[in-house]
């Protein structure tokens, strides 16, 4: 099958609550490969890679924020951004 990919950029209370990790186990979940990092401007991005199905499911997941801690503001998504193709979901520092 095919896979499709999206960066999503989120906005909010996203930082120092554990939102990377949880993202982490939310892509293992649903079998996305990619990365997650926080930005400078305090805003996490998401680089993911996965089956149209499993890449729609997780968006859901990180819009209804993964962490008990964080409060989402806003998730811009571009899907069908260009992505590095991998074989794992890590967490880029």
């Amino acid at each position: 099958m095919a896979r499709d990919t999206a960066i999503l950029r989120v906005t909010g209370f996203v930082q120092g609550v554990g939102f990377r990790y949880t993202t982490k186990h939310v892509a293992y979940k649903y079998d996305i490969s990619g990365t997650v990092k926080n930005l400078d401007d305090g805003s996490v991005e998401i680089h993911a890679i996965a089956e149209e199905e499993n890449l729609n499911k997780f968006i859901d997941a990180i819009k209804k924020g993964p962490s008990p801690g964080c409060r989402i503001e806003h998730v811009y998504i571009y899907k069908g951004a260009p992505v590095e193709d991998r074989k794992t979901f890590d967490i880029v520092y």
